[in-house]
């Protein structure tokens, strides 16, 4: 009986080793991905302007695109804190991608230097 008792103690300690191995290379896989880097980092290029852009805009296309460009970013932001898949990942990525370039009209219009809005990326292409 004690022999049980010794198989099923190994059992355990083994499942209880292997969970935290099996699960944490799954998350290390979704956290260094391309999709992920690429979109945390134009939601935070994004941020920038965002955050540190013109406060008080008389021109109302201008006033539009900020709204927008604001709207955006919170959008990614919300979809990378769900994101999990490469193809989540992207969607935030794209979304970014819009408000910077409504960020960039927005520039255009009032006369300043803006960002430049990236290409976007072809699945294709890798």
């Amino acid at each position: 009986m004690s022999w049980v008792w010794i198989a099923v103690a190994v059992v355990v300690v083994a499942a209880g080793a292997l969970t935290p191995l099996l699960t944490g290379r799954r998350q290390r896989a979704l956290a260094s991905n391309d999709e992920a880097v690429a979109a945390r980092s134009r939601y935070h290029q994004l941020g920038h302007y965002v955050e540190d852009g013109p406060e008080h805009v008389t021109d109302e296309r201008a006033a539009a695109l900020l709204r927008t460009a604001r709207e955006r970013w919170l959008t990614a932001g919300s979809l990378l804190a769900r994101a999990t898949t490469e193809a989540d990942f992207t969607q935030a990525e794209a979304v970014a991608v819009e408000g910077l370039g409504a960020v960039a009209d927005a520039h255009v219009q009032l006369g300043r230097p803006g960002p430049r809005v990236p290409r976007r990326r072809d699945p294709e292409d890798g």
